[in-house]
């Protein structure tokens, strides 16, 4: 992140975070949303085809549906899928398969920030949402088993708990950052109070003070560094993560200039306040 020479670099590694927070809290909501609405789909599935369906749905996943894969296992979003033309439609009309493809399309891969996250076909997006096995058995079987529709609203519901899971995870580092924030914002302000002072005008006693002082707040950047590593560490021990992806620091903020903004903007405050006690124990050296 660049700034000027005036630039905030601590409020604005936190500016940042807040803002990925708030967009991915609201597609998360959005996917647990529409994974609600296909749950309640599924559920009016008929597992019997009607009278002349006895035509295999298409392998090939007959419309090219898209999905994608998230950083964290479970945690993925859909992508567009282009619906049969009327001819097809006519063609396996009735078949549940048909039902459950299009109500997986509408519902889970027509959430607002598919095109910006996703690219996958209907099959790969099914797999890396329910499973390999049960892809297979909703692509390429011919009609829809008593047995598959279990395991995809099972399935489903383990999708929708995954997404509150995240939920709850992403309101936690929301309280985390705010925590740090605020206590940042006030170590700041003191470093700025200190910093207008002409140190060359003050007594001995006054300055061994302020160099006190300026170790204390140090204490309190150290101490906001390791809360913050503590509870980043208990929001990761309530999600699935998988190898790539350490903890929910990486997964939300890999795409900014820094990936862990609480810890960055601790160490940019921590550079000011070393700065402003070297300052100082220069100018106790010289009013000695």
């Amino acid at each position: 992140m660049t700034t000027d020479a005036s630039g905030d670099h601590p409020a604005e590694y936190l500016r940042a975070a807040r803002e990925t927070l708030r967009v991915e809290r609201r597609r998360t909501v959005d996917e647990r949303e529409a994974f609600e609405a296909f749950r309640a789909r599924v559920k009016r599935v008929s597992t019997e085809a009607t009278d002349g369906d006895a035509t295999r749905l298409r392998s090939d996943g007959a419309g090219g549906v898209a999905g994608g894969t998230g950083g964290i296992d479970g945690f993925r979003g859909p992508a567009g899928v282009g619906r049969l033309s009327g001819a097809d439609d006519r063609f396996v009309a009735g078949n549940p398969l048909v039902a459950i493809r299009d109500a997986y399309a509408e519902t889970v891969m027509s959430v607002p920030h598919y095109e910006a996250e996703y690219d996958d076909t209907y099959e790969s997006s099914l797999a890396a949402e329910f499973g390999p096995d049960l892809a297979v058995a909703l692509t390429r079987e011919s009609t829809l088993s008593d047995r598959s529709k279990s395991a995809l609203l099972s399935e489903t519901d383990e999708a929708i708990a995954e997404r509150e899971g995240l939920l709850d995870a992403l309101d936690s580092e929301s309280e985390s950052i705010d925590r740090a924030a605020d206590r940042l914002c006030s170590i700041r302000e003191e470093i700025t109070t200190l910093s207008e002072t002409t140190l060359d005008e003050l007594r001995f006693g006054t300055l061994d003070a302020y160099r006190v002082r300026t170790v204390t707040l140090e204490e309190g950047c150290d101490a906001v560094a390791a809360r913050r590593q503590r509870e980043l560490a208990g929001i990761g021990r309530s999600l699935r993560l998988n190898d790539a992806v350490p903890d929910l620091a990486t997964y939300l903020y890999h795409d900014l200039p820094v990936t862990y903004p609480v810890l960055a903007a601790v160490g940019a405050v921590g550079g000011r306040l070393e700065e402003l006690r070297r300052s100082i124990e220069r100018a106790l050296i010289h009013c000695q």
